[in-house]
């Protein structure tokens, strides 16, 4: 299948200066004045995953460039979208396959993207920024067609730093999910805090309970109200160190429920117990991470999708609660955290992956069900 798709010249400036031609992509007939786009410009380095990347709600706020050879080679279907939006600002790549050869695919990347409103850049030097990214760090960016609007725009731009952009991507209304047909033992609902959840996410949470999705901004009156087994803490965009409020409200819950978290949710609850959070220099945006379970020789490659991480210095002044599970092995980022007085446990990666391997994805449902059953944290990191 080919969808034909038209070129329009264009330019990427970033903050640092650097500055990148390329060509914005469309579909045939839907060309035109291209509207200027500025965000914080990261790279992902999966080999494939696109359609999930750009619906997921963890890449507001940013432009990603993928590093692969090309994208929209097998075009886009509903079933692998992780959300009904595009979140992310813009699509950087080196190339763009107009012909699809993969017969799920209903659309176009071009066409999907057009209609999503977020630009389609190719034809740039992707190794060259990618680079340069990792030198200088993530850095706000200006897409334009014209190089002087680009500059002119540009001090405009602003990273995600200080950022509060959970609130802007979660749900507005309560979302319940049954419970897994033919699961054993029964138990009260798992409430999911929605800071910007992936629908694979909430899948792969699916148990012996009902599971009920609410907006960030719930108070923690409201989650008991639901009579919860278990409380977990989703993944989502911006900076955790700008979410005082959900720290506030997560803080009366800790102890008092089982909590577990991922990536934003994981720092949001190491804020609760005492530790800080800061923002690395690139992030880990990719389907390829080696994460160790704790001492031990088990590694397992990850799905990971962050700027910040949990400040392992700030561990010991928090009164000892913690227990580093997992480990980067790249970069030695703490990718893990337990509190076992208050079966309350969190991973920086993201194991329901969508895009990236499986080796992981049964593991929030394991845990939290371990714990439910007091088999403790040793079983369900076991």
């Amino acid at each position: 299948m080919s969808w034909p798709v038209e070129r329009v010249p264009g330019w990427l400036a970033l903050a640092d200066g650097a500055e990148f031609s390329g060509n914005f992509v469309v579909p045939a007939g839907r060309g035109g004045e291209v509207e200027p786009r500025s965000a914080e410009v990261v790279f992902n380095t999966a080999m494939s995953g696109y359609q999930e990347v750009m619906t997921d709600p963890s890449y507001f706020g940013q432009m990603v460039c993928f590093s692969s050879a090309y994208v929209g080679n097998y075009g886009v279907n509903p079933h692998d979208d992780q959300s009904a939006s595009i979140w992310l600002s813009a699509v950087l790549a080196p190339n763009y396959a107009s012909t699809v050869s993969n017969f799920t695919a209903t659309a176009s990347l071009a066409s999907r993207l057009f209609e999503g409103n977020a630009p389609l850049f190719v034809d740039l030097d992707t190794r060259r920024l990618v680079k340069r990214i990792r030198d200088a760090g993530a850095l706000p960016g200006v897409l334009a067609a014209d190089l002087d609007q680009a500059r002119e725009l540009l001090p405009l731009a602003r990273g995600t730093d200080g950022q509060d952009l959970a609130s802007a991507v979660s749900t507005h209304e309560v979302r319940r999910i049954p419970r897994l047909d033919g699961a054993i033992g029964e138990y009260g609902p798992l409430v999911v805090v929605d800071y910007g959840v992936k629908n694979t996410m909430v899948e792969t949470l699916r148990g012996p309970w009902e599971v009920v999705v609410v907006p960030a901004a719930t108070t923690a009156a409201e989650i008991r109200s639901f009579e919860p087994s278990a409380l977990f803490l989703s993944n989502g965009p911006g900076d955790p160190g700008a979410m005082g409020w959900a720290v506030r409200e997560l803080a009366s819950l800790l102890g008092e429920l089982p909590i577990a978290g991922i990536c934003l949710g994981h720092q949001l609850l190491a804020q609760v117990a005492g530790a800080r959070t800061f923002k690395l220099p690139f992030g880990h945006h990719g389907s390829n991470h080696p994460v160790r379970l704790g001492s031990s020789s088990r590694v397992a490659i990850t799905a990971q999708n962050h700027n910040y991480a949990v400040d392992e210095e700030s561990l010991s002044g928090s009164g000892n609660r913690f227990q580093v599970t997992h480990r980067n092995l790249f970069d030695g980022v703490v990718e893990g955290l337990s509190y076992p007085e208050l079966r309350a446990f969190s991973v920086q990666y993201h194991p329901e992956a969508s895009p990236g391997p499986h080796e992981a994805r049964g593991y929030m449902a394991a845990s939290l069900l371990a714990v439910l059953e007091g088999k403790g944290l040793e079983i369900a990191f076991g």
